[in-house]
């Protein structure tokens, strides 16, 4: 029993004492919303400062990209596509936003952490144009010989999503809440987030090289989380 409770519900209870046991519960739940409100306006500010600074990371990954055929919008346009995205993205992470049906903040975690990964592999690629670096590859080439440049980005943007959802949804969805979870929503949160460097980086491209690499980003992003949800639900935990 609540004697909090039972003394406002006591008939026998002095009116002063039921008076002053109802201000403290009221001043105790604005309290509550005072702290709450706090944490969450510190929450959205740091979820913006990380996701600017995310988006000029995001950029300067690919600042090597001879962007001297390019008109100036499009850096801009795309860094500020890719800032707000970020942005939205923490937001959700941090102030753990989710549904019964939508597990937002697990699935924008794998988005993040495989954008991040995205990052550390390009610094390892030998060209900053990573399509023109994985045309000039064996696979690529023999690819371009097949189907075209279209089937070298598909395949090209498949098979780097596929480890980027692998090792993102490893990584993120075996803790807690990280179970039972669909692998649409984490597979496209991720594409979405890389899709402004796939934009960025076939600017110069025909239409079909660039919806066929956004295409094999979905595909293997959905493909990689799927694939870790099963690892993890056969083997457990790692």
């Amino acid at each position: 029993m609540d004697p909090a409770r039972d003394a406002l519900h006591d008939p026998h209870t002095p009116r002063e004492l039921r008076e002053g046991v109802r201000l403290g519960i009221v001043e105790s739940l604005r309290h509550d919303v005072d702290q709450r409100g706090g944490r969450t306006a510190r929450l959205l500010v740091s979820a913006g400062l990380i996701g600017v600074a995310g988006a000029v990371g995001a950029v300067s990954m690919i600042s090597g990209h001879p962007f001297g055929h390019h008109p100036p919008w499009h850096v801009t346009i795309f860094a500020s596509v890719w800032a707000g995205l970020l942005v939205v993205s923490l937001s959700i992470v941090f102030l753990q936003v989710r549904t019964p049906s939508l597990p937002l903040a697990h699935a924008a975690r794998v988005g993040i952490l495989g954008l991040g990964l995205a990052g550390l592999c390009s610094v390892a690629c030998p060209d900053p144009h990573f399509l023109h670096w994985w045309s000039a590859t064996t696979v690529g080439t023999e690819l371009i010989r097949l189907g075209g440049p279209g089937l070298s980005a598909l395949c090209f943007g498949a098979v780097t999503a596929l480890f980027l959802g692998v090792v993102a949804a490893l990584l993120v969805l075996g803790g807690p809440g990280g179970t039972g979870i669909r692998p649409l929503l984490p597979a496209a949160m991720l594409a979405l987030l890389l899709s402004p460097g796939v934009a960025l980086q076939s600017v110069d491209a025909p239409w079909g090289v660039l919806l066929l690499w956004l295409l094999g980003i979905g595909l293997g992003s959905h493909l990689g989380v799927a694939g870790a949800l099963r690892l993890r639900a056969r083997f457990g935990a790692l």
